[in-house]
């Protein structure tokens, strides 16, 4: 997707500006510009992004896979607990559209 977004992780005050790869109502992928960025596995994190015309879109979950060296460090994955309905009907619209 190539999306920037803030990803806030637990126990941190700024968020984390990120590229959102890949997204689905239950993860998204990231990739941190540092790769050296400390995010865990079983880190708490949210993010969100604003669709034109409609409101915010919020998803949070726990982080899965982090990875830190080789070819995909500094991406990470996150298994999606809890959306609002925005962020699931940008989702559906999404997948209605390929």
């Amino acid at each position: 997707m190539g999306l920037p977004v803030g990803v806030r992780l637990a126990g941190r005050r700024t968020p984390l500006v990120v590229e959102l790869l890949d997204v689905s109502e239950s993860g998204a992928r990231f990739h941190a510009a540092d790769a050296d960025a400390e995010i865990h596995v079983r880190d708490r994190a949210m993010f969100g992004f604003v669709v034109p015309g409609e409101p915010s879109c919020q998803a949070q979950g726990l982080v899965v896979r982090a990875e830190h060296s080789g070819r995909n460090a500094g991406q990470f994955v996150l298994a999606l607990d809890d959306t609002n309905d925005a962020f699931v009907g940008f989702i559906r619209l999404l997948e209605a559209e390929s």
